[in-house]
Parts: structure tokens; C-alpha cells; sequence
């Protein structure tokens, strides 16, 4: 599957756009992501602190109302038989009398074998009638219903008396006041500033906020839940629980319901506040945030801004100076305007172009000296009568230390002077001392003496600039007499010349004793003589570049293989049998550079 290129558009090119795609963005995700978790856990913290203060509103509210309740039905709980303890009529109408002073309690109604007495109390004399109290029934707190004798909205607390035989002997019913027992309730704030209710199991609405709902037979009340899903959803809920939370739709939700059951009536508080209101400080957060953030993000670009064109307008400085650089034009060196990593960098780039310019100087110095050394060498081939000589030199450097020449005799044709030297080393050192070499040999060959006593010569001369260096030159010195029909040759410590002979196959070498210039000024070296065959004869001199020229595998290419070559070419020229030699070198180092000058020499003599 070829992976998917985005468009040039979403790739940044530049430095600035760099910092703002991977500093800038990460930092706004990172900011957003943390704003996001921060809103999450204050907006839950402060669900759960409305959940606790809301519950304890409603466990207070709950509890007040059942403080209320509490006392008059302990009062009536005292006419139930305990631990053999029988409530005669006095004590019955001690407890009606301290019931109808409670706060509250606005009437207590009394009846027993079907007679009915109305707003008992102690001023009324024998109200009381002789009652049998041994079987009284659990007490019952009715929904508020609007009493049209009281003209008011009240509670009746009614207990009821039966006999052994499961007959209902009467019953008694306090009567409180259902404004009074809310009073306290209706004037907290919550009540005031929320939707607020007091709701029984069915869902009728006992109250609301500050509006007593008066109830009476014929008045059609909604019920809570009827329609709307949050209520729906608490009712259902404090059905099943005893108190709790619901959380209506929405993020953060629109409204936020508690409930808390009372104990001494199956009555439930409902508060209802709206979200907004409930999550006000962590709405004030958000707000506050993206703007400090949206601030702080304008205030980063601001700082990229003024960080990155200085930056850039550095790096745009070195970007024109390396242009100019390329060109050739090295230009004034540039100026460091900071101590950072732009300031090393372009301190480097001073330094680099000061040296760049010197290596420029030393190439140009190389190059001239490298085409003065290639101009000292013969350009063609020399051909004369019964001989044809051809030279060749390699260099691994610009300029080296191989060095060979072709002097014919001044006065007489028939004689030419062969010589191929090695300089220790490579380079401009070994190019010096080989152009001093081939002055020195020049001009001796020039002056009469035989070849032993101009190596002689040489080397006492050449001693003198070598003594402290310790540079030193392999030469083989060889002259070729085509009328006399006569080779003498002196070696001085270079590899001895190869002689092959086409009409029978044969080699042989031209070896002598004989040390290398500039080694000892003292030494005599000899020369050495030998005819020139009838038949024809091929003289390879070569530099050890030849024979240790290694390939890929560290393989040298050695004399067998030259010596096969001259077998193979021997029928072609001189210029053409070194060519062989050559490509074949060439072929078999492969990729590998020459690590040796290299030098061949070929004398072909019919």
C-alpha cells in the first residue's frame, strides 16, 4: 500500500511555521486537554457539593417539619397501653389538654361510639367521655386539605380505637395548621430562589416555593411529574430511594433535582435549581479560561514571532553566505549577533569558510604543480631505428613521486637514455624531490662520463638536500646503443627491468647492485652491459605500484599477470602493449583508488 502524501499546503517549509506546527499546536492541545479535565473534575466537584448542601437543606427542612409532627403524635402515642400502664379518664384528658397547647395545633376533635366532640378541651367540664383506650391503632398524618371550618389549609394527626373484637370504638384527631408547621420553610432563601415541593407517594404537590397549594374537593391540581421528564424522573427515583440526586439533560444539565423523604409523614422535599445557576463558578472558569488561554496563545506567537525572525534571519544570512560560498564568492566574514547555537553555528561557518578558502589557495597551488610535473614528463613516444619506446606515469594524488624520462643523445641518434625513478612517499614532497632528481640527472647526462659515474654524481648531490629529511629514490638508469648493438644500465635499488623475448618465450631480468639516491654520498655504484639480441626483445621498466596494486579482495595484481600481458601483446607497439597493461590494471582494482603512483616504461627492440 503506497503511503498517502498530504498536500504541500500542510507541510511546513519554513522555520516559523515549523515552531508554530510543533511547539505552538501541542502546547494549545495540551492547554485545551487540561482545561477540558480541569472543567470535568470542578464541574463533578461541584455537582457533588450541590448534592451534599442541597441534601442537607432538605434533611434540615425534613427534619424540621418532623420535629413538628413528632411531638403531638407522641402525645397521642401515649394513650396506647404500655408495660401495664392504663390510661383512665383523667389522664386521657391530661394529654388532650397538653395536646391542644401545642404549637400548631389549632384543634383536637374527638370521637367514640359514634358521638362526635368538637375542639375538646380542659375549660369544657366532663368532655371526656369513660373510654377504653387498650387497642389503639397506628397514627395516620393525612395530606393537607383545606378546612372550611378552620378556614385554613390544615394536617389531621388521626389515631383510632378498636375493640377485642375488632370493632371501631372512635378515634382522635389533632388538627394542625399546615401554614404554620411550613412557615419556617417557605422563608429560607433555597425555597425562595428554586422551584421547591413538598410531594407525597402519589405525586399530589403539598407545596410549592412560597405558595400554599389549598386544597379541596373539587380543585384540579397537577400532579409532579406528570409531564415534565425531570420531575418524572424523581418521582420515580424517591419512590425507591430515601433521598438522593437526579440530573435532568444536558452538559452541564439544564436542571438539578434533590429529595429527601421525612420520617413522621409519607412526605418528600423536592428542590429543583438550574444547572447554570448550580455550576455558575465553573461556567465563570470556562469563560475566564479561553481567555487567559486565547491571551497566553496571541502572547506565544508573539514570542515565536520575535524568536523565530531573529533566528531566521540568521540562518537566512548563512543560507545567502553558503549560496555565495558555492558560487565562489567568499564574501566578509559574517557577524555574531548572539551566544546561542546560531552563534556557534555561525562562527563554524566563519571558520569553515577561512579554511575553504586556504584548501582553494593549496588546490590551485596543487593544480599548478600538478600540470608543471605532468609538462615534465615526455608527452609522446620516441621511435628510432631498431627501437620504439613509450612511458607512462599514474599518480594516486594530484602530484607524486614516480618520475620517468626519455634523452636521446645530444650528438649521436643511435643512443638513448632511459630512466624511471620512485620517490619514497606521494604528494608534493615527492614531486619536489622528483623534479630535483630529474634536474640533477639532466644535467649530468649532459657531461661526458660513463652511466656509473653519473649516478655517482647524483647521488653525492642529492645526498646533500636529503641528509636531514631522509627522503630518498629508486632509479634505473638504462642506455640503449641500436649501433653498437649494446644495453648498460645501473641500478639504483629500483626493481629490475623485465626483458621478454617473443621467439622463445622466455624472461629474464636486469638486476645489478646498487642502493637508492640520497641514501649514502659515499657509495660507487656500477653499471652493467649486455648485447642486443639479434631477435627481437621487449624491456619493461615499472615502479612497485604496478605489481602491489590491490583489488576489492586486498588482492595485488603482481608480475605473472604483466608479464602474461606482454606475452599476449607483444606483437603491437610499444605505446599499445602499455594500454594493456593499464586497462588491465585498471580492470582488476575495480572500484578500489590506486594507493601507489604507478609508472611503466616499455623499450620494444626489433
Amino acid at each position: 500500500m503506497k503511503p498517502v502524501k498530504l498536500p504541500s499546503i500542510f507541510i511546513p517549509t519554513t522555520l516559523r511555521q515549523r515552531a508554530t506546527l510543533f511547539i505552538l499546536l501541542p502546547t494549545l492541545l495540551i492547554l485545551m486537554f487540561m482545561g477540558l479535565v480541569s472543567f470535568l473534575l470542578m464541574r463533578e466537584t461541584l455537582l457533588r457539593q450541590w448534592e451534599e448542601t442541597a441534601g442537607a437543606k432538605l434533611q434540615l427542612a425534613s427534619q424540621h417539619l418532623d420535629m413538628r409532627l413528632l411531638f403531638p403524635k407522641k402525645a397521642l402515642n401515649l394513650f396506647r397501653e404500655e408495660k401495664g400502664i392504663k390510661v383512665d379518664r383523667d389522664i386521657g384528658q391530661f394529654i388532650i389538654e397538653q395536646l391542644r397547647e401545642m404549637e400548631g395545633v389549632v384543634q383536637v376533635n374527638l370521637e367514640w361510639n359514634g358521638k362526635q366532640l368538637r375542639n375538646i378541651s380542659s375549660k369544657k367540664s366532663g368532655s371526656m367521655p369513660h373510654m377504653d383506650y387498650s387497642h389503639m391503632k397506628h397514627l395516620d398524618v393525612t395530606t393537607p386539605i383545606y378546612n372550611s371550618e378552620l378556614k385554613n389549609e390544615t394536617v389531621s394527626l388521626v389515631t383510632e380505637f378498636w375493640s377485642e373484637a375488632n370493632v371501631k370504638l372512635g378515634y382522635i384527631e389533632a388538627i394542625l395548621s399546615f401554614s404554620d408547621l411550613m412557615r419556617e420553610i417557605l422563608d429560607t432563601p433555597w425555597w425562595k430562589s428554586n422551584k421547591a415541593f413538598l410531594v407525597d407517594l402519589d405525586g399530589n404537590i403539598l407545596s410549592r416555593n412560597n405558595i400554599i397549594t389549598f386544597r379541596d374537593e373539587t380543585a384540579e391540581n397537577r400532579h409532579f411529574g406528570e409531564t415534565d421528564s425531570l420531575e418524572q424522573a424523581t418521582m420515580k427515583a424517591l419512590r425507591e430511594n430515601w433521598s438522593g440526586t437526579i440530573f435532568g439533560p444536558g452538559m452541564p444539565p439544564d436542571e438539578i433535582s434533590g429529595y429527601y423523604h421525612l420520617k413522621e409523614a409519607p412526605w418528600t422535599m423536592v428542590i429543583i435549581a438550574p444547572g447554570d445557576k448550580v455550576l455558575q463558578p465553573i461556567m465563570q472558569f470556562r469563560t475566564y479560561y479561553l481567555l487567559i488561554s486565547g491571551v497566553g496563545i496571541l502572547l506565544a506567537l508573539l514570542v515565536i514571532q520575535v524568536t523565530t525572525s531573529r533566528i531566521t534571519r540568521a540562518i537566512s544570512r548563512l543560507s545567502k553566505a553558503a549560496d555565495e560560498l558555492a558560487m565562489g564568492n567568499f564574501g566578509t566574514e559574517l557577524r555574531v549577533t548572539s551566544h546561542d547555537e546560531v552563534g556557534e553555528l555561525t562562527n563554524s561557518f566563519n571558520t569553515m569558510s577561512k579554511q575553504l578558502q586556504e584548501r582553494l589557495r593549496l588546490q590551485q597551488a596543487i593544480n599548478i604543480a600538478r600540470e608543471v610535473q605532468q609538462n615534465l614528463l615526455p608527452q609522446t613516444s620516441y621511435k628510432v631505428m631498431g627501437a620504439d619506446i613509450s612511458g607512462i606515469t599514474l599518480y594516486c594524488d594530484e602530484t607524486g613521486g614516480d618520475y620517468f624520462d626519455i634523452l636521446p643523445h645530444p650528438d649521436r641518434t643511435n643512443i638513448v637514455n632511459i630512466v624511471a625513478g620512485d620517490v619514497v612517499g606521494h604528494g608534493l614532497g615527492a614531486a619536489l624531490l622528483m623534479a630535483t632528481v630529474r634536474a640533477l640527472v639532466q644535467c649530468r647526462i649532459s657531461m661526458p662520463g660513463d652511466s656509473a659515474a653519473m649516478m655517482n654524481d647524483v647521488n653525492r648531490l642529492l645526498c646533500r638536500d636529503t641528509v636531514k629529511s631522509g627522503n630518498f629514490i629508486t632509479l634505473f638508469y638504462l642506455v640503449i646503443d641500436t649501433k653498437n648493438g649494446c644495453l648498460q644500465w645501473v641500478r639504483c635499488g629500483h626493481e629490475p627491468a623485465i626483458i621478454y623475448s617473443p621467439a622463445n618465450h622466455s624472461f629474464s631480468e636486469m638486476k645489478g647492485k646498487g642502493v637508492p639516491l640520497g641514501v649514502d654520498p659515499s657509495w660507487k655504484f656500477a653499471s652493467n652491459n649486455l648485447p642486443i639480441s639479434e631477435k627481437q626483445q621487449i624491456i619493461l621498466i615499472a615502479s612497485d605500484g604496478v605489481w602491489d596494486c590491490e583489488n576489492e579482495n586486498g588482492e595485488n595484481f603482481g608480475k605473472e599477470r604483466v608479464k602474461i600481458l606482454l606475452k599476449e601483446n607483444s606483437h603491437l607497439g610499444s605505446k599499445q602493449i602499455i594500454e594493456a597493461v593499464t586497462d588491465a590494471i585498471t580492470l582488476f582494482r575495480g572500484t578500489r583508488p590506486l594507493t601507489d603512483d604507478t609508472t611503466l616504461l616499455i623499450a620494444k627492440l626489433n
